[in-house]
This record gives C-alpha cells, sequence and structure tokens, in this order.
C-alpha cells in the first residue's frame, strides 16, 4: 500500500434503495491511494450494489462519492476515472484476444502504433505474449481473466473495481492467479477495489478489508485485525472457521470480567476496559490456536479440558478434529500435518484439548 495518507475514494452516507428494500444502508468509507481494497459480504450483503454506484452503474438515493477530491455523484460511467472488470469477463468472443485488449483505444481513436505499444505491455503484464491472436473460446479460464484484466488496466483508470473476479477459476488456478494479481497491483500502484464472497480471497489480496451485513460495515480493518479481533459474533464466524462457546459473566470489577464457560473448564478471565450490562458472553477460540494431544498436557498455565474424538477429516496439509468433551460440547481443532506418517490421534480416541489464554476473545452480539 502507498505510505500516501490522503483519502483517494471517499464514500460519504451512501444509501440505495430498490423500492421498499434496502440495498445498501448510510455507508461511508475512506480508501487510500493505492490500496488493494475488498468488500466481503455474503450474496444480498449490498456489495456490488456499491461496487455498481462506484462505477456509476447504479444512481444512488441519498450520498455522495469522490475521487481523488472530485464529486462522481451525477457523472455518467464513461466520464469517471475507473473501469471495472465484471464477474463474467464480458470479452467479445468475435475479437481476437489484441482485439478485445485493444477495444477501449479504438474507440478513443488512438493511432495504430501507440495501440500495439499499449497492447503489447499489457500482454506482457498478465503474461500472455503469444496469444494476441487467439479467440475467448480458445482460452482458459485463467486466460480469460487476464484478457479481461488486462482491458480493464489499458486505458490507466486512476480505480479498478473487480466484481468477483476469481470466482470462475478452479480452486489452485484461483490461488496462482490471486498472487499473479497482486503483483499486478505492485507495478501499477492502481487503486483496486474488489468486491468478494470468498473469505480466502479477501484475506490473502487485500491491504484492508471492509466486512458487509444488511447493506452497512460491521467492521473494517487490515486481514489480521478482524481475524485475530474481531468485534462481533457475527464478524468472528464469518470470517474463518471458530468455535463459538457460551459463557455467563460472573464478575466485573478493576478492569476484568470473570465468566464461567462450561466449554472450556469453567472460569475464565478478561482484560475488559468497558463494563457489559449483558449477563451472557461468548468466548471465541481459532481452531488452530488449539492444541490436542493425547497426553495430559504438562504447561501448568495452560488450561486444559478432555474430550473423544467425534469426527476427523484428513485435508492433507491439515487434520481437522471434532472433539466431544466432558460437558458435552463440540471443540473443533485444526493441526497441521508436519510429518509423513499416519495420524497418530483418530476416531474414539480420548484427548486432551489445551490453549493459550491470549487465543480467547470475548465477544458481545
Amino acid at each position: 500500500m502507498t505510505s500516501n495518507e490522503e483519502n483517494f475514494i471517499e464514500i460519504k452516507g451512501i444509501s440505495k434503495n430498490f423500492g421498499e428494500v434496502v440495498a445498501v444502508d448510510n455507508v461511508d468509507l475512506a480508501i487510500k491511494k493505492g490500496e488493494l481494497f475488498s468488500i466481503l459480504g455474503a450474496s444480498g450483503s449490498g456489495k456490488t450494489t456499491l461496487l455498481r454506484i462506484l462505477a456509476g452503474l447504479e444512481i444512488p438515493s441519498q450520498g455522495s462519492i469522490l475521487i481523488d477530491g472530485v464529486d462522481m455523484t451525477s457523472m455518467a460511467p464513461y466520464d469517471r476515472p475507473v473501469n471495472i472488470m465484471f464477474q463474467n469477463y464480458a470479452l467479445f468472443p468475435h475479437m481476437s484476444v489484441f482485439d478485445n485488449i485493444a477495444y477501449g483505444l479504438k474507440k478513443e481513436g488512438m493511432d495504430k502504433e501507440s495501440i500495439q505499444e499499449k497492447v503489447e505491455r499489457m500482454l506482457a503484464l498478465v503474461k500472455l505474449e503469444g496469444y494476441e491472436n487467439r479467440k475467448p473460446n480458445q482460452l482458459s479460464g485463467g486466460q480469460s481473466q487476464r484478457v479481461a484484466l488486462a482491458r480493464s488496466l489499458i486505458k490507466e483508470p486512476k480505480v479498478l473495481l473487480l466484481d468477483e473476479p476469481m470466482a470462475a477459476l478452479d480452486k489452485k488456478l484461483r490461488q496462482s492467479t490471486q498472487f499473479e494479481l497482486m503483483d499486478i497491483h505492485d507495478e501499477l500502484g492502481i487503486t483496486f477495489v474488489i468486491v468478494t464472497h470468498d473469505q480466502e480471497e479477501a484475506m490473502t489480496l487485500s491491504d484492508r478489508i471492509a466486512i458487509m451485513e444488511e447493506g452497512h460495515f460491521v467492521q473494517i480493518g487490515s486481514p489480521n485485525l478482524i481475524y485475530e479481533n474481531p468485534k462481533s459474533k457475527f464478524v468472528a464466524d464469518f470470517l474463518g472457521n471458530i468455535n463459538l462457546l457460551e459463557a455467563k459473566i460472573t464478575e466485573q470489577n478493576d478492569g476484568q470480567i470473570v465468566v464461567d464457560c462450561a466449554a472450556l473448564g469453567g472460569e475464565l478471565k478478561f482484560n475488559q476496559t468497558e463494563q457489559s450490562n449483558a449477563l451472557e458472553m461468548t468466548v471465541a477460540l481459532r481452531p488452530e490456536k488449539v492444541m490436542i494431544e493425547k497426553s495430559l498436557p504438562t504447561n501448568d498455565e495452560q488450561k486444559h479440558v478432555k474430550g473423544i474424538v467425534e469426527d476427523f477429516g484428513y485435508f492433507g496439509n491439515l487434520s481437522i478434529y471434532r472433539v466431544r468433551t466432558e460437558s458435552g460440547h463440540i471443540i473443533q481443532v485444526s493441526k497441521q500435518n508436519r510429518d509423513r506418517v499416519e495420524q497418530s490421534i483418530k476416531w474414539e480416541d480420548e484427548v486432551y484439548l489445551s490453549w493459550d489464554n491470549d487465543s480467547l476473545m470475548l465477544l458481545g452480539e
């Protein structure tokens, strides 16, 4: 991300209603110049509507949008310093790769020599040299995606909007393409705004993420911040796998909250600067933060619970365990498979689960 601290895109009080349905509900957002910013949400959360408002394809019911200090709210899409890459790529099937990429430049009346130079540069950038004469039906999904990206970038927009850019790719290709996209972003320095429902994609690509639910943002921050410090049960549950365990507040004083969490063996203490009026809270614990062993843990500083492996899944790089504890609760554990040996912990095994206190999170609604 660029060191420029100026807000490059400013979304101020934007709402969009479709009849009685509120798709985007009075949202504010500031994006820095050169950021790779993701808007993450489930279907129907409002993220695509907001992207279309940024592109000028939808008119907001209220609010304003500024890009590089200029009010774009009423500006036509073709007058904005913005381009959009659609989920289905929208390549012209009768045109070659070269002509697809050059289309916008030809519409502007640029001379052939300049077009040739720019297209060749884009082909090199997206690693498609030698493919310029192919038609879209002669390309793989990943190649089509890169043609669409080159076409979106060739007019050098100030902002590139990407609508679910990896959705059509298989998992392995999606992972490699994510790194290619980051490399292109770093080389060009253009501000990228991506909307996606794919948590892994948003976590891998983004400088910052805004999580959207029912038309508004529920948390904005770096991937690490949101993953490790979610503000609510919704965010914790939406981003990655997590154990959400019921707890009752038993004491609050001197900046500390004490809760009773049966699933984790009883009393737990948390530093909390704000008093809570709730009687119940949720203790959150990521599966990868839990250690699973057949023998009793020797670290006296770590709390532990005993249980039986009820379900087990082997995924190559890691194994997932669902352990029913003595209290009857299910706790999910993920364990990295570092050794090339058969799994030592399997179904029906008696195990001990332990964790560091710093790994626990106390969440309200």
